[in-house]
């Protein structure tokens, strides 16, 4: 049953990763697409957890369950500079300056970098089940610092955009990510639906901050139009 669980949130991400993927390309939004790639990486690490059992445990599990901790070390902080692109296409002036920008991209790349060094290098996987779920986890667990600044992040611009701009999508699916993963010994699952409820706030997040500009339609819908008549 957590296998199938698991399977219900890859799909749930792979539909949140297209939308953002349309979202992104008929606004011409560059954060957006940020938000699309933590999406995608989420669509594989569900995947992998509900293919665990049907592939079992091995060195082939255990490699494909390497990458699952990579897409959150080297993709969650970029959650921070869509929360400023967002916030700036909503009319927050203060997120309009290029150092406020800058800060947000110099932020995203210290914590991959901090991630990379603390929960990437010499990481030892064991493996669990949670259910019938089969997967591995890391050998000695820590304070994801990383997501933990981003999703405090979201929070903090996310009540802004709540006073702001009368959005609170990205303010809810932040508290609600936050409180998921810091409920005391809670199972996988949990923390995962977390993450569903958190793109999801994004994504609608990022529909509101795309209508607050005219909507520019991808060039392969536009190259099916009929040419103009003379």
């Amino acid at each position: 049953m957590a296998s199938l669980v698991f399977a219900v949130f890859a799909l749930a991400h792979l539909c949140l990763t297209l939308w953002l993927v349309w979202l992104a390309a008929t606004r011409r939004s560059a954060h957006t697409w940020l938000v699309a790639l933590v999406a995608a990486g989420l669509v594989y690490d569900n995947g992998i957890v509900a293919l665990g059992s049907t592939l079992g445990a091995g060195d082939l599990l255990y490699a494909l369950n390497l990458p699952r901790f990579l897409v959150h070390a080297l993709v969650t902080p970029l959650l921070v500079v869509f929360a400023v692109g967002a916030a700036r296409d909503l009319g927050l002036g203060w997120a309009r300056g290029r150092a406020v920008h800058a800060a947000s991209c110099v932020l995203a790349l210290a914590l991959i970098a901090y991630g990379l060094a603390t929960e990437a290098v010499g990481l030892t996987l064991v493996p669990g089940r949670e259910g019938d779920a089969l997967r591995y986890s890391a050998a000695e667990s820590s304070v994801p610092v990383p997501s933990v600044t981003a999703i405090v992040v979201l929070i903090l611009v996310g009540a802004a955009l709540l006073v702001r701009a009368r959005s609170a999508w990205m303010l809810a699916g932040a508290v609600f990510m936050f409180a998921t993963a810091a409920a005391p010994s809670a199972p996988l699952a949990v923390g995962n639906l977390g993450e569903v409820a958190l793109i999801a706030g994004l994504a609608l997040t990022a529909r509101k901050a795309g209508s607050a500009g005219t909507p520019v339609r991808p060039a392969w819908t536009r190259s099916r139009e009929a040419p103009p008549a003379r």
